[in-house]
């Protein structure tokens, strides 16, 4: 028999009591800022990001305001420009073609199949007109395409792979959990997500230097070493003097 949910989408269950007292401790202390740590103490967003780390099993992880923002910042530490074209869903939401217009590139909708994933054939004729070299994939609704396929699609192509994970967080697909085909990976923490932190995001990689270009975008302004899941300090030599501030930090 199957099982139907029933339940409210946009009513989320309550807080639970210890991530309340938690919360208020945080309040309390007044130290809301994620770099407002002293000696070796490690915030909030710094132990949440090493433990995001290890759950989705990747290297490094940022957190960030939102999804949207990290995806804006995977977008730029990718070095995408303003008027490159970005390959992305038809099937999606205003952030995933918002955070190509932020960066000031011009998205190129691709064609859904009835499954309600990225119709790959299409991808194909949109990156040979195009001349597009990233694909911001967004899984949506948590409908997943033929990864495996698609990959190898990019992989011939010299196409770089973002993957918006909004509605995938802890999916799979043949044992890859979503968020670990691509370059880079995005997900949402907003209060309708898997995690509800009201408005927030990660940004996961396996790349160094996608990371350190990240962190600084996010907006380190030289206390990177306070980030528990990232790269070795010699990852931020070029970086910190190449990329733009756009202050996107989760707080504590």
């Amino acid at each position: 028999m199957k099982s139907k949910f029933s339940k409210p989408f946009t009513q989320q269950e309550p807080i639970a009591e210890d991530a309340v007292q938690r919360a208020v401790r945080v309040l309390q202390s007044g130290r809301l800022h994620r770099y407002n740590t002293f000696g070796d103490e490690i915030g909030e967003v710094a132990a949440l990001e090493k433990e995001y780390a290890a759950y989705q099993g990747v290297d490094y992880c940022l957190a960030t305001t939102s999804g949207g923002t990290a995806m804006q910042i995977a977008l730029r530490a990718l070095g995408v420009r303003p008027d490159d074209p970005v390959l992305t869903n038809a099937f999606t939401l205003a952030p995933v073609p918002g955070a190509v217009a932020a960066v000031g590139a011009s998205p190129i909708f691709i064609e859904t199949t009835a499954e309600l994933t990225l119709d790959i054939s299409d991808l194909e004729k949109k990156i040979e007109t195009s001349g597009a070299r990233v694909l911001m994939l967004s899984h949506m609704r948590g409908h997943m395409a033929a990864m495996e396929e698609l990959c190898a699609l990019l992989e011939d192509h010299k196409v770089e792979l973002i993957e918006d994970c909004a509605h995938t967080m802890g999916a799979s697909w043949n044992g890859v959990k979503s968020g670990n085909f691509g370059r880079m990976a995005c997900f949402s923490t907003q209060t309708y997500k898997h995690i509800n932190s009201g408005e927030g995001g990660f940004l996961t990689t396996n790349d160094p230097d996608m990371m350190a270009k990240a962190t600084i975008l996010s907006g380190s302004y030289m206390l990177f070493e306070k980030h528990e899941a990232r790269p070795a300090m010699s990852s931020f030599e070029s970086a910190r003097f190449e990329m733009p501030n756009c202050s996107s930090r989760m707080d504590n």
